[in-house]
Parts: structure tokens; C-alpha cells; sequence
């Protein structure tokens, strides 16, 4: 064993994550604004806003924040809940926080803090499965160190929330199947109805968490009233949590519920994906389209590791189930580290077929289906744990370093093009990968070129961009003696800089006209993401 491991077990762990903490406190400012930050703001504050008109409506009349806030059912975004928009928009409120830059600087952190927290459960998960502690942290540090999730995770509060909510949910999940007391049914449904009221595909988890439950009890000699009675309170309970949690639902829960999910699957946006050189509707993707950018935006380490436990665990149940035909009994799996497996195995799976087979609508890469990458991962350790017994029993040292220096060169890259861990591609998107794929398609990086124009220019200057990614609100990201310098032109031939962030919604790329000339870019391995122009005189 490493020497540094012969610490007490608890006090590295204790380090680890203090040092993980330290380090997403010193940079959570370092990154833009997303173009989704907006709406989901005005979420919190819309459903704040509902609350007050009920309880409280003297606070609307003596506040100038609600004046541009449309009332919650106007709201036309409702296809995520408010359980994490709702408590920002009280801090908000409360706490007065008017800068434009501070209450986004606030999303941030407590985006990054809501993952941190579930970054410590992915590892309980890890631990649990394998009674180790270093294996835990080793596949957390498989999560830290996946740049797009990293970078993410300081700006991006759906996806990034959706994933860290289904970890936590994840976690208590298995609590519950392995002792379904009441106090464990009541926070496996509570941590359920948070992750439903985030995204109601987050529904898939309990329902196959119960399955699971089912299956382990059928050869119990257990009364059908103990073994059904944690999943009647379950289905009482979590219906109750994912009213209570989202305001819109209060009026009529069956009813808007249903509207939610009908709004979810009839998806109206005409959103163009840039995909192997072509831009195709994001309706009309082909079925590989997530499996792709899953491909390529992933280390290839964890893509190898993934490939190996994917084998075993699928190999595992086949023998499985081969045993249940041939002697009658209902063993899907040996025990419990098997179950576990199995758990991650199909938690994965089916929501990816489901999204593949139904040609569900899907934009800017995979990010709506991160909350499979926990499952992934838990798949990944698999295939290291799987190489660790297999060829490396009696050199564990050579193992461990083996394995921290095939992630050296992700460490690196992640280090050398800090804040732009989020158009990371692996070397399977090829080295010109911008031919190929989007990149910036959230518009962080506008965020950055209009503070490098303000920086560089002593009056008041006119930016405009030929990306369909919102430079108002790349502004309002900025200190406010930044704000004050620039102004926003609609055309392009009012503006004396125009932005490139090459992401364009509408299927076809706008020229910067001919009197234009490269003045400065951003650039990830050595491809421009962000190109700013100047006018000549």
C-alpha cells in the first residue's frame, strides 16, 4: 500500500474532501454565466412570488424585485420545479442582494456547495459497495476529475442539480433496501420527491429501486403486509414531498402535474445541434447522438474502465440467469455486492435506451442525461475493482500508480485551460473537433471577451455578437465599472467589436462582415472558442 495511505483511514478522507472543498470555493467565481441562469432565477423568484401573494402580500407592494416577474402560471418554464431555485430567491429577497453580478455569483456557490455535498455521497455509495475507503475516494476523484462535470458544476443548476440531487437519492435508496424501517422509507421518499421536482425523469430511480425491493424480497418468508407496507408509505409520502416542494403543483397537483409532463414531451423550441459537420433539428437527432458526445467527452480512461465492468456485471447476470431457468429459483444476482452492481447497472441503462428508442429531443451534447454519469462511474470502479483482483492482487502499489498517472494528463489539461473545462473533448473527437461539434454552446465564454473589451477601452463602446447566445446577459455577469462601458448593439454594424462564441440555435452561421478584423480569441487546444473583432477604422 502507498505510504501516504497508511494515515488514519477517517483523517485522509477528511483531507481529501477539505482540499476538494477549498479548491471549488477558490475558483467559483472564475467561470461566466450560462444562458439558462436567467430563467432559472426567474423560477425562484416567480414561485417566490406566488408564496407572497398567498401568505404574504404586503412584501410584493413594498418591493421593486417582482416588478418584471411574470406570476408562476405565466411562467412558461415550468419543466423543472423550484426546490432549488425557490430557497436562492428567498436568500436573495432577504438578504438584499441587488447586484446583478453577486446574486449570480451566489447561484454559483451554492451550485457548486449542493455538489460538493453529493460528491461526499457518491463516495458513501463507493464505500458501501466495496468496504473502502481509498476505492471510494479513487472513483470520487473519477467524478472531480471529468472536466465538463467539474466546470459544470459551478453554473449549470439544472443538469448539475439533477445529478447531485439523484446521487443523494441514489445513496438512501440503498438504505432502504437494505432496511426498509420506516425512518429509511420516509427519506428514501423525501430525497425522491426532491429529485422528481427537479426533473420528473428522476421518477425512474424509485421505480426501479422498488422493483429491485421486490425482487429481493420474494423469497422471504416474510407476511405480504411487512414487505408492502414501506412501499404503500412510500407511494403516500413522495406524492405529498413533490406537491410540498413545488409551488405551481399547490392548486391542482394531478392536473399541472400531467401539464408539466405533457410540456416535456412535446418539446416546441426549433433548436439546432451542430453533429459530425451538420446542423440537424434537435427533434431529429439519430439515435447514436448521445452515445457519441458520450464517447468523446469523457476520459478514455473511465470510457475502458466502463467497457470492462459493463462486460462483467452483463456477463454476472447472464450466468444469473441461466441458473434461474435451470433450478427454478428467483436469484438474480449472488449477493449483495452483486445486487449493488446490478442497481448501478440498470439504473444506467434504462434511461438511456428509454431516451434512445423514443428519439427524446436532446441539445447541447448529453448534458440532460448527466444524471446517468454517477451510474456510469459506479460502472467504471467496477472495471477497475475488476483489474485490481484480476492482475494486480499481490502489486496494489503499482496498481494505485498506474492508475494516478493515466490521470495526470486530465489533471493537466484541466489545470492549463482553466475556466474552459467545459468544451473538454477526449482524443476520439479528433484534433479538429470544432469541424465536428459544438463547443461553448452555453456562451460562458462571452462573459470573458466583453470583460477583456472593457478592460482594454476607456469610454463606452458598442459590442454585438453573430452567436445566438445573449450578450445582455453575459453583462449583467460582469462588475459593474465593466457594465458601465459596454452597451449592447442589435446590429452588427452599430457595434465597433463583435463576439463569436460559434454556437447558433437557428442552423446556420452568420459572417462577420468584411470590415472586421480578429482582435483576440480564447482558445482550448489551440481551436478558437471565442473570437472577438474590431472594427477597422
Amino acid at each position: 500500500m502507498l505510504p501516504f495511505l497508511n494515515l488514519n483511514k477517517n483523517l485522509f478522507t477528511l483531507i481529501f474532501f477539505t482540499l476538494f472543498f477549498i479548491l471549488g470555493i477558490s475558483v467559483f467565481s472564475h467561470y461566466g454565466i450560462s444562458i439558462d441562469e436567467d430563467n432559472t432565477r426567474i423560477n425562484g423568484l416567480a414561485s417566490l412570488k406566488y408564496i407572497f401573494e398567498i401568505f404574504f402580500p404586503e412584501l410584493i407592494n413594498n418591493s421593486e424585485k417582482f416588478d418584471d416577474i411574470p406570476s408562476l402560471h405565466e411562467f412558461k418554464e415550468q419543466g423543472i420545479g423550484a426546490i432549488f431555485d425557490l430557497p436562492l430567491a428567498y436568500i436573495e429577497y432577504f438578504f438584499h442582494v441587488e447586484d446583478s453580478r453577486n446574486y449570480y455569483l451566489l447561484r454559483h456557490l451554492f451550485t457548486f456547495m449542493l455538489f460538493f455535498i453529493s460528491v461526499f455521497f457518491f463516495f458513501l455509495i463507493i464505500k458501501k459497495r466495496y468496504n473502502s475507503n481509498f476505492i471510494g475516494m479513487l472513483g470520487t476523484l473519477f467524478l472531480i476529475l471529468s472536466p465538463r462535470i467539474f466546470a459544470d458544476s459551478f453554473y449549470n443548476n439544472k443538469d448539475i442539480v439533477f445529478l447531485s440531487l439523484f446521487i443523494i437519492c441514489l445513496y438512501y435508496s440503498l438504505i432502504f433496501l437494505d432496511k426498509p424501517t420506516i425512518k429509511n422509507t420516509i427519506i428514501f421518499s423525501l430525497t425522491s420527491a426532491l429529485c422528481i421536482d427537479i426533473r420528473i425523469l428522476g421518477i425512474i430511480l424509485p421505480l426501479i429501486i422498488i422493483v429491485f425491493y421486490f425482487l429481493k424480497n420474494t423469497n422471504f418468508s416474510k407476511n405480504k403486509v411487512y414487505i408492502l407496507k414501506p412501499v404503500l408509505i412510500f407511494f403516500i409520502l413522495t406524492p405529498f414531498f413533490i406537491t410540498l416542494f413545488w409551488p405551481y403543483l399547490w392548486e391542482n397537483p394531478l392536473e399541472n402535474f400531467i401539464s408539466v409532463f405533457k410540456s416535456l414531451s412535446s418539446f416546441d423550441e426549433f433548436v439546432y445541434n451542430f453533429y459530425f459537420g451538420n446542423y440537424i433539428l434537435a427533434q431529429n437527432i439519430p439515435w447514436h447522438y448521445p452515445l457519441v458526445w458520450m464517447v468523446i467527452s469523457i476520459p478514455i480512461l473511465y470510457i475502458f474502465l466502463f467497457g470492462i465492468g459493463f462486460f462483467s456485471i452483463s456477463y454476472e447476470f447472464y450466468k444469473n440467469l441461466l441458473k434461474i431457468e435451470h433450478d427454478g429459483k428467483n436469484n438474480f444476482w449472488k449477493d449483495n455486492k452483486e445486487l449493488l452492481d446490478l442497481i448501478f447497472y440498470f439504473i444506467f441503462l434504462i434511461p438511456l435506451l428509454v431516451v434512445i428508442l423514443l428519439n427524446s429531443t436532446l441539445y447541447d451534447g448529453w448534458r440532460h442525461l448527466y444524471f446517468l454519469y454517477p451510474s456510469f462511474l459506479l460502472i467504471s470502479v467496477s472495471g477497475l475493482y475488476k483489474m485490481k483482483v484480476s492482475f494486480f492482487k499481490k502489486k496494489l502499489n503499482i496498481f494505485y500508480i498506474l492508475i494516478i498517472l493515466l490521470n495526470t494528463p486530465t489533471v493537466f489539461w484541466m489545470f492549463k485551460n482553466h475556466p474552459y473545462q467545459y468544451v473538454y473533448f477526449n482524443a476520439l473527437a479528433g484534433k479538429e473537433f470544432n469541424t465536428n461539434f459544438e463547443m461553448d454552446y452555453w456562451g460562458l465564454t462571452n462573459t470573458k471577451a466583453l470583460e477583456y473589451i472593457a478592460k482594454n477601452e476607456k469610454e463606452i463602446v458598442s459590442v454585438s455578437s453573430v452567436s445566438t447566445t445573449d450578450l445582455r446577459l453575459s453583462k449583467k455577469f460582469l462588475i459593474k465599472k465593466y457594465r458601465d462601458k459596454l452597451k449592447i448593439a442589435s446590429e452588427l454594424n452599430e457595434a465597433k467589436y463583435i463576439i463569436n462564441n460559434y454556437r447558433n440555435w437557428l442552423g446556420k452561421n452568420i459572417e462577420v462582415p468584411a470590415n472586421y478584423e480578429i482582435l483576440y480569441e480564447i482558445k482550448i487546444d489551440e481551436i478558437p472558442i471565442n473570437t472577438i473583432y474590431i472594427k477597422n477604422n
